[in-house]
């Protein structure tokens, strides 16, 4: 070979060595979608800011679907809290009898509540009235230092929020025969109105007006 051939195709060669050496190294630079890979490799979670998610909220936020599906067969019309009115309260102990026993006379008494049916001799008590003396129609009793003489057939009667009131046994009766003409009425047209007796106590008569405009609703 021609020693001249040899010598350019050696320069050549070194030529392409120096220029791949002396070329300037391009920055490897890794895809923007690995990020959130080496990320969570990492441990750290990555902020998000979606619309999608739900805030947090009470039941009484969806309440108002609930109750205006029309295709729920358990759906009732709500009623307010306090839309009612009711009947005030009426606490009451009735003195219903006496009779002779081996212990001498009881009086019996009935009431609006358990405690104050009882049948008591002398020294017991129904709520604070105790009781001094029985004789077979009336019965003594005693409260905070005041006396009272209770007649069969008579009531004490206490409004809510008010005090105990001996009633006579004449308005009993009266009020007792106008409520079995109520019931009896009832049993004919539940939906009546009750007529009120021109007798009637104010309290009876407080009731039977909240019970007529209660069925007029």
């Amino acid at each position: 070979m021609n020693p001249r051939l040899i010598f350019l195709l050696t320069a050549a060669l070194c030529a392409g060595r120096l220029s791949a050496a002396d070329a300037p190294a391009v920055p490897v630079v890794a895809p923007a979608a690995a990020k959130p890979a080496v990320a969570a490799a990492l441990g750290a979670a990555p902020s998000r800011k979606d619309s999608s998610i739900a805030p947090t909220a009470s039941f009484d936020t969806f309440r108002l679907i609930n109750d205006r599906n029309i295709f729920n067969p358990n759906r009732t019309g709500r009623r307010e809290r306090g839309s009612e009115e009711r009947a005030p309260r009426l606490d009451v102990i009735t003195l219903v009898g006496t009779m002779e026993s081996d212990k001498g006379l009881r009086a019996f008494f009935d009431g609006s509540e358990r405690n104050y049916r009882r049948a008591l001799s002398a020294g017991g008590a129904v709520d604070k009235f105790k009781v001094t003396q029985v004789s077979p129609n009336v019965v003594e009793l005693e409260r905070d230092g005041k006396t009272f003489s209770m007649r069969v057939g008579q009531q004490f009667r206490r409004p809510d929020g008010g005090d105990w009131t001996l009633i006579g046994e004449d308005v009993v009766a009266r009020e007792a025969q106008a409520q079995a003409a109520a019931e009896a009425g009832a049993k004919i047209d539940p939906m009546a109105p009750v007529a009120i007796p021109a007798g009637a106590s104010d309290i009876l008569r407080r009731m039977m007006e909240a019970r007529n405009k209660s069925l007029k609703q």
